[in-house]
């Protein structure tokens, strides 16, 4: 598995997800003394395990891009791993293995790995201490600092260590009960330390997260919870396998003695499917489907002991029907995925995403866009592609302004601006100006060629206009 990772990050050098970009920006103004900027408009949360790596990688300049996406792909080949021994340890080798297997088969886990999300690193130690807990239980230590270094990179960890606390708190004594809350308290500690040491408020990302979350229009109510959990592992499992994972579920907890054998595979579902609706009713948002990855894990486990269950060889007149029912699962699932799979589309996102990243490179390295950053910063129509901005030209926050940015005029008049063309290029979500609405001003505005500056090219993706 690490051979055939390594090998498809070879593949497809994109550049990481604009959170984890932004991450790198601040490791280089970390570098450089300054406080990284945590407010900026647009700017996602920080997360303090990963702005640390971030730093890190910062050292080795445009490389530590890169790094931060084998980090990643790494990350999944862990989570990957985890869910096997998990599987393996919980239900048994061939649930094991048919879980790791309808993983892999997720295209939104590998895309998260592509791309650098925080969320595939923070699964990946989840998942190992569960493996690890699983194989010798109450194992103390190990546990608790994969618990730790996850609570830093998201704050669900906080909620596993506290789930994780609760089941070892009854047979501890007074000692070892204030280890355990020291260990809980670990993780938030630390975060809220460096939002005071960066921002000089210790609550900063919690309440310029659920800012945000208003803004954008991504909070929801107690009663669109339930609708906003099945939506997400929807889209993280596909419908079809989410019901097949809750089967398994439901043949669970019919067996008494199955229960208490998949205490942790339950624990994993429920403190997952928990923390997601922390997340949606504590205001930070409610549509981002990887924030329920750990509950849509859990259910893979359980889909692949159904399966396991079914064509586990028997004597008796179910037997034929188990088998006939499984083949039926089987069969039902490749027709209904590959109807729906184009492995082109695949190819051809990561494709796009490589060549936007080179196009821009070369535009903003181009000799108009070079003179006229001397008479002001460059200006993009949205937020959303500052970090890109700022990481292949090294620049400060003052020399890159975003059109949609209400306060974009403290910066000053800009030098060069650049306007986004392609249909795809326009709508898209992780670059476009139509991708994200609620966002600063309008992206008509922010896509319309401003007065009194002269067209200097056109590239493939781009428009440059300058003004001196």
């Amino acid at each position: 598995m690490v051979v055939v990772a390594v090998a498809a990050w070879l593949a497809f050098p994109v550049a990481p997800t604009y959170d984890s970009l932004y991450s790198l920006v601040w490791g280089r103004e970390i570098l450089d003394g300054a406080a990284p900027g945590f407010a900026d408009f647009g700017a996602p949360t920080q997360h303090p395990l990963w702005v640390a790596a971030s730093t890190l990688l910062a050292l080795f300049g445009d490389a530590g891009a890169r790094a931060m996406t084998l980090v990643a792909v790494l990350s999944f080949v862990v989570l990957l791993a985890a869910t096997y021994y998990l599987g393996r340890t919980v239900f048994g080798p061939l649930a094991g293995a048919l879980a790791a297997a309808l993983l892999l088969t997720r295209l939104n886990f590998g895309f998260y790995a592509a791309f650098a999300f925080v969320d595939m690193p923070f699964a990946a130690l989840v998942m190992a201490a569960a493996a690890l807990e699983a194989a010798r239980p109450r194992r103390g230590q190990i546990v608790w600092a994969l618990l730790v270094l996850a609570g830093l990179l998201r704050p669900e960890g906080w909620v596993f260590a506290a789930a994780y606390g609760a089941c070892l708190w009854g047979g501890a004594d007074t000692r070892g009960r204030l280890r355990i809350l020291a260990w809980v308290a670990l993780a938030p500690v630390l975060w809220a330390l460096s939002d005071l040491a960066a921002t000089g408020d210790p609550l900063f990302s919690w309440t310029y997260t659920t800012g945000e979350a208003g803004r954008l229009g991504r909070q929801r109510t107690w009663d669109e919870t339930p609708q906003a959990f099945w939506s997400a592992l929807a889209e993280l499992l596909k419908p079809p396998l989410a019901l097949v994972g809750g089967l398994g579920v439901a043949l669970v907890l019919a067996r008494r003695r199955s229960r208490r054998s998949a205490a942790i595979a339950l624990a994993l579902l429920a403190v997952g499917a928990a923390t997601f609706a922390i997340v949606v009713l504590g205001g930070v948002s409610g549509q981002v489907p990887r924030y329920a990855s750990i509950a849509a894990v859990a259910l893979l486990l359980f889909a692949g002991n159904l399966v396991a269950e079914l064509v586990r060889p028997r004597a008796g007149a179910g037997a034929r029907a188990a088998r006939v029912a499984a083949i039926a699962l089987i069969l039902a699932g490749g027709v209904w995925t590959a109807s729906r799979l184009h492995p082109g589309s695949i190819t051809s996102l990561l494709g796009f995403r490589y060549d936007v990243e080179q196009d821009l490179d070369a535009v903003l390295h181009a000799d108009a866009v070079r003179r006229a950053r001397r008479c002001g910063p460059v200006a993009i129509p949205t937020h959303k592609l500052t970090p890109l901005v700022r990481w292949q030209l090294d620049l400060p926050r003052e020399s890159v302004v975003a059109r949609n940015d209400p306060e974009a005029e403290q910066f000053g008049t800009p030098g060069a601006v650049l306007l986004v063309r392609t249909k795809r290029l326009i709508r898209d979500p992780g670059y476009g100006p139509f991708g994200q609405q609620g966002a600063g001003n309008s992206p008509v505005a922010a896509q319309a060629p401003p007065e009194g500056y002269a067209h200097r090219g056109r590239t493939r993706f781009f428009e440059i206009y300058t003004r001196c």
